[in-house]
């Protein structure tokens, strides 16, 4: 073994035991992400779920029963669901200091209930999976480990190269020693979910970055924003089919509405010549507030490469691009790369 060998494995397994630390709890939170909406209709069934109807109700009823039930308050966002039959329209509302998620049956018309957004399952597992629950010290920790699980794929690259695809003949012999066992196991799912590490850490590593800019000032800021008063918006349907009308095949999936004087509504959603790498929501329409005149239509293949380039990121990041099978793909990939961070701790504890 070459002195440059030995350095790469101390590297590796410094690495390793820093990535470690935090690997299990994004594996888990990652995995629960990948079926965020499954679980969240198990957990709250009674509110997020439905039975499918024949015909859904015009959003402008749905509409009209949330303003009349939170007088108050202003929804920012009315998430459709459109090609899960069995889930309730979703509203995000805003009462003062209240942030609600509030369901609403699309076939019945009927008002299901609400809860405290910030204190969904779901919504705390990607905080905690983003941000550690504390941004923006979060996410610089979270950068860091990033660099670490890159440093770890490289290392150990470099370190097992010449028998990196051996692997595969030697297999796992579960009749070894522990320690023979535990390092079988780690080479064989190194190499298994070698590329899948390294896309999910350079890619999170990305994201992370961008949090750390916008923290420093040095990236595009979201202003702070004070309340303000926005005429309820009084009809939607007229706007979904312009929408349909204007770009072929849409599907919209979200309508957020303008939370200030002057902002548009916006209709998210994807058209037929989608392209699931661009994107959760491929398309989008806009509308001026006021007056409801089109006023934009958005394509995200129109965008530039940077654009292209952060979305395709994105999507390979958190899976959503090939439906329920790359779910599944990521789910079991997930797993061996716990496995493989576990048997590196044990290896560790074994040769310290």
């Amino acid at each position: 073994m070459t002195p440059f060998d030995k350095l790469t494995y101390k590297l590796h397994r410094i690495f390793g035991l820093i990535g470690g630390l935090f690997i299990l709890m994004l594996t888990i939170t990652g995995s629960i992400l990948l079926f965020d909406n499954a679980i969240d209709g198990w957990l709250n069934p009674s509110i997020v779920s439905v039975t499918p109807g024949t015909t859904r109700q015009p959003y402008d009823g749905l509409l009209k029963t949330l303003q009349a039930r939170y007088p108050t308050g202003s929804i920012r966002n009315l998430v459709l669901y459109t090609d899960t039959k069995d889930r309730a329209v979703r509203a995000d509302v805003r009462d003062g200091k209240k942030r609600i998620w509030a369901y609403v049956n699309p076939y019945t018309g009927a008002f299901l209930g609400d809860r405290d957004s910030e204190a969904a399952f779901v919504r705390k597992a990607r905080q905690l999976h983003e941000h550690l629950l504390a941004p923006p010290v979060g996410d610089w920790i979270l950068f860091l480990v990033g660099i670490s699980l890159i440093g770890s794929v490289v290392t150990g690259t470099w370190y097992y190269r010449k028998s990196l695809l051996s692997v595969f003949a030697v297999g796992i012999r579960w009749n070894k020693p522990k320690r023979l066992l535990y390092g079988d196991l780690h080479k064989y799912l190194g190499v298994v979910a070698l590329l899948f590490l390294l896309v999910i850490s350079v890619s999170g590593t990305f994201f992370h970055w961008e949090q750390i800019e916008r923290a420093l000032g040095e990236g595009p800021r979201e202003p702070r924003r004070q309340e303000t008063t926005v005429a309820p918006i009084k009809t939607v349907d007229a706007l979904l089919a312009e929408s349909q009308k204007q770009v072929a095949g849409f599907v919209p999936e979200v309508i957020s509405f303008p939370d200030e004087p002057g902002k548009p509504l916006v209709i998210r959603g994807n058209a037929t010549d989608a392209n699931p790498l661009l994107g959760k929501f491929t398309s989008a329409t806009e509308f001026d507030g006021e007056s409801g005149k089109l006023t934009r239509i958005f394509r995200a293949s129109d965008t530039d490469a940077e654009y292209k380039m952060e979305h395709i990121l994105e999507e390979l990041h958190f899976g959503r691009f090939g439906g329920l099978a790359t779910r599944l793909l990521y789910f079991v990939l997930a797993m061996a790369m716990a496995v493989v961070t576990l048997t590196g701790l044990l290896i560790w504890w074994i040769k310290r």
